[in-house]
Protein backbone atom coordinates (compact mmCIF):
# COMPACT_ATOMS: atom_id res chain seq x y z
CA UNK A 1 0.00 0.00 0.00
CA UNK A 2 1.04 3.68 -0.75
CA UNK A 3 -0.15 6.90 0.75
CA UNK A 4 -0.06 10.02 -0.24
CA UNK A 5 -2.23 13.32 -0.20
CA UNK A 6 -3.97 14.94 -1.85
CA UNK A 7 -3.64 19.23 -2.72
CA UNK A 8 -5.72 22.05 -1.97
CA UNK A 9 -7.45 21.66 -5.63
CA UNK A 10 -8.39 18.05 -5.02
CA UNK A 11 -5.33 16.72 -7.05
CA UNK A 12 -4.02 13.33 -5.91
CA UNK A 13 -0.16 11.74 -6.93
CA UNK A 14 -0.49 8.55 -8.10
CA UNK A 15 2.70 7.12 -6.65
CA UNK A 16 5.50 6.64 -9.27
CA UNK A 17 5.68 2.92 -9.10
CA UNK A 18 1.90 1.90 -9.36
CA UNK A 19 2.02 4.21 -12.84
CA UNK A 20 4.96 2.58 -14.15
CA UNK A 21 3.08 -0.98 -13.62
CA UNK A 22 -0.26 0.34 -14.66
CA UNK A 23 1.65 2.04 -17.38
CA UNK A 24 -0.46 5.53 -16.71
CA UNK A 25 1.39 8.35 -18.40
CA UNK A 26 0.25 12.28 -18.96
CA UNK A 27 -3.08 11.67 -21.02
CA UNK A 28 -3.87 8.52 -19.58
CA UNK A 29 -7.77 8.31 -19.07
CA UNK A 30 -9.33 7.26 -15.65
CA UNK A 31 -12.20 6.37 -13.77
CA UNK A 32 -13.11 7.70 -10.79
CA UNK A 33 -16.22 6.12 -8.66
CA UNK A 34 -17.28 6.07 -4.87
CA UNK A 35 -18.03 2.65 -3.21
CA UNK A 36 -18.75 3.31 -0.04
CA UNK A 37 -15.82 4.87 1.90
CA UNK A 38 -13.32 4.49 -0.57
CA UNK A 39 -12.00 5.91 -4.08
CA UNK A 40 -11.86 3.40 -6.55
CA UNK A 41 -9.62 4.79 -9.72
CA UNK A 42 -9.30 2.93 -13.11
CA UNK A 43 -7.24 2.64 -16.24
CA UNK A 44 -8.98 3.19 -19.27
CA UNK A 45 -8.01 1.53 -22.58
CA UNK A 46 -8.10 4.38 -24.99
CA UNK A 47 -8.19 1.91 -28.11
CA UNK A 48 -11.04 0.37 -26.30
CA UNK A 49 -12.77 4.19 -26.06
CA UNK A 50 -11.55 5.41 -29.74
CA UNK A 51 -13.29 2.30 -30.83
CA UNK A 52 -16.05 2.65 -29.46
CA UNK A 53 -16.24 6.40 -30.24
CA UNK A 54 -15.67 5.60 -34.21
CA UNK A 55 -18.67 2.71 -34.00
CA UNK A 56 -20.92 5.65 -33.09
CA UNK A 57 -20.00 7.44 -35.44
CA UNK A 58 -20.66 4.49 -37.75
CA UNK A 59 -23.92 4.15 -36.45
CA UNK A 60 -24.64 7.69 -36.60
CA UNK A 61 -24.22 7.99 -40.00
CA UNK A 62 -25.75 4.66 -41.34
CA UNK A 63 -21.99 2.98 -41.68
CA UNK A 64 -23.97 0.39 -39.36
CA UNK A 65 -26.75 -1.28 -39.51
CA UNK A 66 -27.34 -4.10 -37.70
CA UNK A 67 -25.06 -5.98 -35.54
CA UNK A 68 -24.12 -9.69 -36.15
CA UNK A 69 -22.61 -10.46 -33.60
Amino acid sequence: MEITKISSKGQIVIPQRIRNELEINEGSILAVEKMKDLVVIKKIDTELVEQVKRSLEDIKHGRIKEWKG
